[in-house]
């Protein structure tokens, strides 16, 4: 998040008011919406990708069905290989 130890440390000691873009990140990293920071909403946001493997599978989706299947079988073989390891 780009925040210095001493300003973290004050959030735990101190209220403070984090700006919206603070808000925005910290909900991302810990996959909830910001409406569940503020006790709001009680259901985390779905566990889907993230970061780049979100924007791959985004792209995923504009190719044709037979290149997404292709790219899923890459993927399952590289994931069973693994978890056989």
């Amino acid at each position: 998040m780009s925040v210095s130890q001493a300003s973290y440390g004050a959030w735990e000691r101190i209220p403070v008011a984090l700006r919206p873009e603070q808000l925005e990140k910290l909900a991302y990293m810990l996959n909830v919406n910001v409406s569940y920071l503020f006790g709001e909403e009680s259901a985390r946001k779905n566990s889907g990708p993230r970061g780049k493997a979100r924007r791959l599978f985004e792209q995923l989706t504009d190719l044709p069905r037979s290149q997404q299947n292709h790219a899923l079988a890459v993927l399952e073989a590289f994931v069973e290989k693994k978890a056989m390891n």
